[in-house]
This record gives C-alpha cells, structure tokens and sequence, in this order.
C-alpha cells in the first residue's frame, strides 16, 4: 500500500479513555458501545482491546453482535434496537446476545417463544425521548406476565444530558420510579450523562463517543484522548495567479497568488464534501484552510500563509492535534456523524503510543 491516507487508531489512548471513564462512575458496571463499526474506529481493533476493561458491549442490531462473537469476545452483548423480526430472537439466543425490547411487537415476539429459547432482556423505557422504548403500563403489563428475574434491566436514554439539567433530571427520575417499583437493575448513563451527572451512573453505564475521546457537547473531560487520527501527505503542489479558482463549481478563487496543496483523501475516505472553505487542515504542525469543493479523492488546501511546504509533508485532518469536534463545529456538523460515516476504504492501522 503506498497510498499515504489512513487513520490510525491508538489502542493506547482507546485503554485510558475506558479506564477514566469507569473511574468517573466506580461503583457501576459498563458496557462500552461499539455499533457503527465503534464509530468508525474499527470494530475489530477496538473490542479486544477493551473486553478486558468493562464489564460487555452494546450495539444497534443483532448483526453488529454476532460479528462480536465471531471475533471471539465472550461478554454480554446488548442489542439496543432489539430485534427486527421474530427469527433474530432465536438468533440472539444462540449467539447468548442479550436483546433490547423497546416497542409492543417485540413484546409479542418474546412472549410467543418457548421460556427456554428466550434470550437474555433489557427492557426499555421511553421516559422523554420519544423513538423507542416502551410506557410505564406497559412494562408493569409485560413484569406481571412474565416474572422476571432480577437480572433484568429497566433502561433508557437521554434526548439532552449534554445540554439540559431539568429534562435529564425528570427523565432519570421517571426511570427510577419505575425501576425501583419493580426491583429491576437500571442504566440510563450516555457519555454526557456518565460525565455530567453522577446521578445518573445506577447499575450500569454505556459509554460511547467518550471511550474514542471526544467529550460530547457540553461536557468538560481533558483528561480522554483522541483515539483516531486520520494522516496523509502532500501529493501535489502548485502556484496558482491571482483570481484563478481552485475545484469543482470553482467555489474558492485566489485573492492573491496563492500555493496550493493537493491531499489524496476525499469524500469517499469519509472527509465531509460539505467541508466548507477555510475548514482548518493541520500541516506540518501548523494551520492551513481547505480551499475549493470536496473531491471524491482529493481535497485542495492554501497553503500561502504557513511557510515553506514540499510534496511528502505529513498532513492532519483530525485527531491528536485537531480534535474532530474543530471540524464538526467549523462546519455545522457533529463528530459522531464525521466518524460513523468513515468507510472502510480509509484503511485503520493500530498503533500503541
């Protein structure tokens, strides 16, 4: 491979992360999740690097953990969506993948299976968010017919716990009225939650974008540290005059002669074509601004104003020197959608600083 566009995913950093975050919340289990290929970050690098650290995993859908178990990680394994058609609850109890019930067709899927090719359960409560999980009633409904064991666990999740105290506080106290009438384990702590608001560690927490280091929206967390940094060189350079343009629909044009550099990554490695102009790129340490549309391949970059630059200089789009969230804000994005969307085609390569 000579292409010199990749990231690099630090399984040093991605440790330390998942040990300060389970300092934050010492007295409560943790599932780390890793749906979405664990953010971008590679499913495959980052689950044995912490199934030793917590206490079992979360993802969206059956597939995501059955792909676990294929890697040979043995822990509980939490399918937040639950499943999509009867079939996957065999599936799921097979595999010993515990299953997420968050609407009434799942209920009636559960019910309908023998008790003893049931897989293991959460349960979830839709306290306020509004897209899955199950009313108060009708879980009382579903405890009362089912006599669950008190190793199941009343769930749910924040719409706001990286902006607002009093829609997460009557959230979480939603949860725990109901929780605590039923006897149930109980989790609610996303990354803002787990790092804003102690109150809402309970039984378990589930910590995402933290364990790559990023602190969400709103939160304070110096101490996590950027797990991905996505690198390349310069490929190409040119001097352009004075009101020439640069890229596709001619969208960045010279105020003055200008030096341009050419990276070979693009919209199809997982760099935002809606980066606009200006979007900082780091280059040998110092700042540059994108200039010109997002190719598929390749993104152009001005380099007048940072000194003297060569072909093969390295490159920085995000990472240890400029965190995803400069991106994302610069750009009216969030770093969670910058980092799912990274394809598979931008190769992931782990390192241990």
């Amino acid at each position: 491979m000579t292409r010199p566009t990749k990231a690099t995913i630090d399984l040093s950093a991605l440790q330390q992360n998942a040990q300060r975050l389970r300092d934050r919340a010492p007295n409560s289990r943790c599932l780390f999740v890793v749906k979405a290929d664990a953010y971008g970050h590679g499913i495959e690098l980052v689950a044995p690097a912490l199934q030793n650290l917590g206490d079992g995993f979360a993802v969206a859908h059956c597939d995501e953990g059955i792909a676990l178990r294929h890697l040979g990680i043995e822990q509980p394994i939490l399918i937040l969506e639950g499943n999509f058609d009867a079939n996957e609850l065999a599936l799921a109890h097979h595999h010993n993948l515990t299953v997420a019930l968050t609407n009434s067709t799942q209920i009636a899927d559960y019910l309908a299976i023998a008790p003893a090719q049931r897989p293991a359960i959460w349960l979830k409560l839709d306290t306020g968010m509004h897209r899955l999980g199950l009313t108060a009633a009708e879980i009382d409904d579903f405890a009362a017919r089912t006599h669950q064991s008190q190793s199941t666990v009343l769930f749910t999740h924040f719409s706001d716990a990286d902006q607002s105290d009093e829609r997460t506080e009557l959230q979480l106290q939603t949860l725990i009225n109901l929780g605590s009438s039923l006897g149930y384990s109980m989790s609610a702590a996303n990354s803002p939650a787990l790092l804003r608001y102690p109150a809402t560690h309970l039984d378990w927490v589930r910590p995402g974008y933290a364990v790559y280091g990023n602190p969400p929206t709103g939160t304070d967390a110096p101490d996590l540290q950027p797990v991905m940094t996505v690198q390349s060189r310069i490929h190409s350079l040119r001097t352009i005059a004075a009101g020439e343009c640069v890229g596709y629909g001619s969208t960045w044009c010279a105020n003055r002669e200008s030096v341009i550099a050419t990276i070979p990554i693009g919209y199809a490695d997982g760099y935002p074509r809606s980066a606009q102009n200006g979007t900082p790129v780091l280059i040998n340490g110092r700042i540059a601004e994108l200039a010109g549309r997002v190719s598929m391949d390749l993104i152009t970059v001005d380099v007048t104003n940072i000194g003297p630059v060569m072909v093969g200089d390295p490159v920085e789009l995000w990472g240890k020197n400029l965190p995803v969230s400069v991106i994302a804000d610069y750009n009216d994005l969030s770093g969670y959608e910058i980092l799912a969307r990274i394809p598979k085609r931008l190769p992931r390569i782990a390192v241990d600083l």
